[in-house]
Formats: C-alpha cells, sequence, structure tokens
C-alpha cells in the first residue's frame, strides 16, 4: 500500500493535470469560437457592402466596378463572394474559373458554414438572404481559413507551453507544501524507529491534531504493555521467592524420622520437591536474565552477550566455567530484546548446568538467516535421546532428564518467530548442540 503522501501527490498531480488540460482546452475552443465570430462579423459587413452595390440594369443585377475590393479581384486571394438571385449568378474575379457550391437562403435568414475552396483552401461561408428589386437575393461572402487555422495553432502551442511551466511550478509547490505538511510527522517515523530500538519508551504526543489520538492511543497501550510485563515478572519472582519458605518445611519433612518407616512415599515426596524446586529456580533464573529491559528493546547481540555471560558465571561460579562466545559483525538480530535475552538464557544456563569446564556460544549470519549455536562438554544424549528433544510439543517434564530444563521455553520462542532448533552431538565439545535458525526480518 503506498503512503499517504505518495498517495496525496499521485492524486493532486492528476487533479492538477486534468484541471490544466480543461483549461486548455476551454480556452482554445473559446478563441477559436471567438474568432470565428469576428469573421463572420465581417463577412457579414461585405454582404451588406455587397447589397448597397447592386444596380439593376436592363433587367440584371450588377455590381457597380468601384464597389468591388481590390481583395475580390486578386486571384485565389483567399477572399470571395457570389450573388445567387434566380438563374443569374455574379462571381467575384478572385474564383478565376473555380467554382463555388453555394447555398440559398430565405429572404431575413443567414447562414454559415465550412467548405473546401480554390487550391484546397479552408474557407468560411457566410450567406445571407434578401428582397430587393422584387427579387430575392442571397449574397455568399467566403474568407480563407488558412492564416487563422496557422494562428490559432501557434497560439495553442504557446500556450500549451505556458500551460507545463505553471503545471510544473504548481506541481513544485505542491511538493514543498506537502512535505512541510508532513515534516511534523517526521518527528513521530524517528520516535517509531527509536521506539522499535528500544531507545524511547513513549512517543512524543507534540504532533498534528489528526494523528494526536493515535499516537495517545500507542503510548496507553505502550504503558500497559510495560506495567502487565512488569507485573507477570514481578509475580514470577515473588512466586518464587514466595514458594521457598514452604518448600524448605517440605524439605524438613521429608527427613523426619516418622516418614523413614515409608522409604517409597518418601521417595515420591523428594522427586516432587524435586521438580518444585527446579521449576523455582527456573523462574528466579528466568527473571535474573530478563533484568528491567523494555517491550519492543532490540537485541543487540555484542552488547547484550557479554552481560549475559557474566550472569551465568555468577550463577555457576563453582564451576569456574570457561565461557566462549564468538559474534558474527553481520548479525542484525531484529527479535524483541526479552525474547532472545530469555532464549540465549535457557541454552546456556541449560549448557552451563551439564558443562564440565567449556561453553561455546556462537551468532552468525549464513545465507540470509541467523544461527545461534551452543554447545558444551557436557556427557550430551545419545540418538535416541537426541530424537525425543527435537520432538515438537515435549514438555519439560517428558524432556530427557536434565536437558528438558528450559528447553520447552526456547522452542516456544522460536516457533514465534518461525524459526527452527535442532540437537546433535557437538563436534567441537563433545557435549550437546542446540542450532537455533531464525529468519532474518
Amino acid at each position: 500500500m503506498k503512503s499517504l503522501q505518495q498517495r496525496l501527490h499521485i492524486g493532486l498531480t492528476a487533479s492538477l493535470v486534468i484541471l490544466m488540460g480543461v483549461m486548455w482546452w476551454l480556452t482554445s475552443a473559446s478563441i477559436a469560437h471567438i474568432s470565428q465570430q469576428i469573421m463572420l462579423s465581417r463577412l457579414a459587413h461585405d454582404g451588406e457592402a455587397l447589397l448597397a452595390a447592386l444596380v439593376m440594369k436592363e433587367g440584371q443585377l450588377q455590381l457597380k466596378p468601384q464597389s468591388r475590393g481590390t481583395i475580390y479581384n486578386q486571384v485565389f486571394s483567399g477572399h470571395y463572394y457570389l450573388v445567387l438571385s434566380g438563374n443569374q449568378t455574379l462571381r467575384s474575379r478572385s474564383l478565376w474559373d473555380e467554382q463555388l457550391v453555394g447555398r440559398t437562403v430565405a429572404p431575413g435568414q443567414s447562414d454559415f458554414w465550412q467548405a473546401v475552396g480554390p487550391n484546397d483552401q479552408p474557407l468560411l461561408f457566410h450567406a445571407t438572404g434578401y428582397r430587393r428589386y422584387q427579387k430575392e437575393i442571397t449574397i455568399i461572402v467566403a474568407e480563407d481559413l488558412s492564416h487563422l487555422h496557422q494562428s490559432l495553432a501557434q497560439f495553442n502551442r504557446y500556450f500549451a507551453l505556458g500551460i507545463v511551466i505553471i503545471l510544473l511550478i504548481l506541481l513544485a509547490v505542491q511538493h514543498q507544501v506537502i512535505h512541510r505538511s508532513f515534516r511534523s510527522l517526521l518527528r513521530v517515523r524517528d520516535e517509531l524507529k527509536q521506539l522499535e530500538k528500544g531507545d524511547v519508551t513513549s512517543l512524543s504526543e507534540q504532533v498534528p491534531s489528526e494523528v494526536q489520538p493515535l499516537v495517545s492511543e500507542v503510548n496507553h497501550l505502550l504503558q500497559l504493555l510495560s506495567q502487565r510485563l512488569q507485573r507477570s515478572r514481578n509475580a514470577m519472582g515473588n512466586l518464587a521467592h514466595s514458594l521457598k519458605h514452604p518448600l524448605n518445611i517440605l524439605m524438613q519433612l521429608a527427613r523426619d524420622e516418622a516418614l523413614k518407616q515409608h522409604p517409597a512415599l518418601t521417595s515420591e515426596l523428594n522427586e516432587n520437591i524435586k521438580q518444585i524446586h527446579q521449576l523455582m529456580e527456573r523462574e528466579l533464573k528466568r527473571a535474573r536474565l530478563s533484568g528491567a529491559a523494555m517491550p519492543g528493546q532490540r537485541f543487540v547481540p555484542s552488547e547484550e552477550l557479554p552481560t549475559l555471560i557474566d550472569v551465568l558465571q555468577r550463577l555457576y561460579r563453582d564451576k569456574s566455567l570457561d565461557i566462549e562466545s564468538c559474534i558474527d559483525g553481520t548479525m542484525e538480530c531484529q527479535a524483541d530484546r526479552n525474547d532472545m535475552l530469555e532464549l540465549l538464557g535457557n541454552l546456556l544456563d541449560n549448557s552451563c548446568k551439564w558443562a564440565d569446564r567449556h561453553v561455546s556460544c556462537t551468532l552468525q549470519k549464513k545465507q540470509g538467516v541467523q544461527h545461534i549455536v551452543v554447545e558444551d562438554d557436557g556427557p550430551g544424549c545419545d540418538d535416541e535421546q537426541l530424537q525425543r528433544l527435537t520432538l515438537r510439543g515435549v514438555r519439560i517434564d517428558e524432556s530427557v532428564s536434565g536437558h528438558g530444563l528450559g528447553l520447552a521455553i526456547v522452542k516456544e520462542i522460536v516457533e514465534l518467530y518461525d524459526g527452527t532448533i535442532t540437537f546433535a552431538r557437538s563436534e567441537k565439545l563433545g557435549g550437546l548442540e542446540v542450532r537455533v535458525v531464525l529468519p532474518v526480518f
């Protein structure tokens, strides 16, 4: 869909072109009509002059010799006349041997038409009917239109050139007016880009009144989203912390001497306490890894990954892990910062949990897609376990013990971005290799 600015340019340009075209046509038609009316008026005067010069001699109509203008005596001068009365026809000498097809009109009537005359001259005819000397007389006067057509064509060319120049000036003015009108929206566009990158948390409401309600609604939604996300994280952390005390009590009860007489019950209770403890630790780690990021912020690998690795090294300081990272310079991760922190955090946390000494994280862009590879030197998984890990929809409690922690969340994030996740044995470190492929947006 075209932008509003483009649609305004196209619409106003089309309107100006149509307006200028109509103006050119109306002006040209008006000039041609006025010119023709002037010629007809002149021809009518010439016809009246010829009528005044008619005399009757010996029963025949004649024109006084001195009444004939020199223009009507020049051969093919472009000015011609015919006087028709019964069987008598008087012709101008300018016709020479050529014939004009005339038409009679009733006395008191007049008519005009166009036809081709001598030497293919386009002629304008004017005919008027009179009654004189007890005779019905039709006087036809014709004039060549060639000069008028040439003048009109030259006028149309100059006028069209002027119209084009005016149109270009108006288009330039229109462009400036629209550009100035939309300049106030450029700040909104820039702030949207900053919001996408996470540089700002809301949009400025110093905008035109037409878009102010939209900007206000976007800010309101951003505020609601931020509040809900923060409440969700706080609730997650508070729940995990609040479970610690009851969990400790259950662990103490599980070690009570009275329960030692029921080893099966004790074993089941310890197993459930262990699962609850793992779930609680997972939520606490998620809250620590996500930090205080605002929704909509973009993940910058070169800035975020070292901080994430530092957090994990503090969490697993007892192992003295060597967490190696390799970031491709062309890597442009356009995914949400929270999602990527959670994805990488869970993958690295899982590797750190099972690694002996080394963990490797590689982020690179190959063939138009983003590759995230996390490896460790832990025990890894056999083929059957790898196949189960790869199955879609495997829940955390259904996954292979240990490696399933957090992988369910990773799968959900990968599916959200239409990516793929694969599990294999690491050729580099010998443990588990998790490869995530995400499309470039």
